[in-house]
């Protein structure tokens, strides 16, 4: 992935989220919700996947249909998206 945007967890240092290029397709945009291991400095591939943007947007709307999100998540999500737009 040629990541674009990083937000960094500040409750753990290991973990991050980042945008940018897919690594199948330069042209695709992806997500990947990383950890790094802190003991060797790498990157945890196991523990980190990288997901096409277009199927990350759909897992969030069938998670939503499918009532995979309690009211309280749902109310909190609604409430960020309010303070943003």
């Amino acid at each position: 992935m040629k990541v674009k945007d990083k937000f960094t967890n500040n409750a753990n240092s290991d973990h991050s989220i980042e945008w940018g290029n897919s690594t199948w397709n330069s042209a695709d945009i992806s997500i990947r919700n990383r950890y790094d291991n802190s003991a060797t400095g790498k990157f945890n591939k196991s523990g980190s996947s990288e997901v096409p943007w277009e199927d990350f947007k759909l897992m969030i709307s069938q998670s939503i249909e499918r009532k995979h999100f309690s009211n309280k998540e749902l109310g909190d999500i609604l409430r960020n998206i309010s303070n943003i737009l």
